[in-house]
């Protein structure tokens, strides 16, 4: 397994790179990889949960950490918000189509930067009674990542 590093941008844009030249790609992440998909070159993203905020209060730090280590190699505990401090912003006004999926129960910070975008350009979904450790696994999120596809392909993007 590779560790979490600050390469974790390049390695999943070397990735789309590929993808790409089989055709138009969708990037789908959750957490810190609803944000990388959301920042990704790919042609669509769905960041589910995306760690949209670059600061988080310190009982969510705990919540990260201690969650992060389990399923993430990281070089140092706490390396997960070094680099996420250091992404790009999400950018609703360029070309790609965006989706946002989050739980009515998800982290509070999470909760209130995707209901930040309900308002922009983007799409927001929120999951009731879903949070962060089994958004993933629902089957309304399932459904409405499979209705933005269907969406995208509607409307002749895909």
């Amino acid at each position: 397994m590779l560790s979490l590093d600050e390469k974790v941008l390049f390695d999943v844009e070397n990735v789309i790179k590929y993808c790409k030249s089989l055709g138009k790609t969708v990037a789908i992440g959750h957490s810190l990889g609803g944000i990388l998909a959301l920042i990704s070159s790919a042609d669509f993203a769905i960041g589910i949960s995306p760690a949209l905020n670059k600061i988080f209060g310190e009982e969510t730090q705990k919540i990260l950490t201690n969650v992060r280590g389990y399923r993430v190699k990281e070089v140092f505990s706490g390396k997960f918000l070094e680099i996420l401090q250091k992404l790009p912003r999400v950018n609703f006004n360029d070309d790609m189509k965006k989706t946002i999926i989050y739980g009515s129960r998800d982290i509070p910070e999470i909760v209130n930067s995707c209901n930040s975008f309900k308002n922009g350009n983007s799409s927001v979904i929120e999951i009731e009674n879903a949070m962060h450790s089994d958004i993933f696994t629902l089957e309304n999120t399932f459904q409405s990542v499979i209705s933005q596809i269907k969406k995208w392909r509607e409307q002749n993007d895909m």
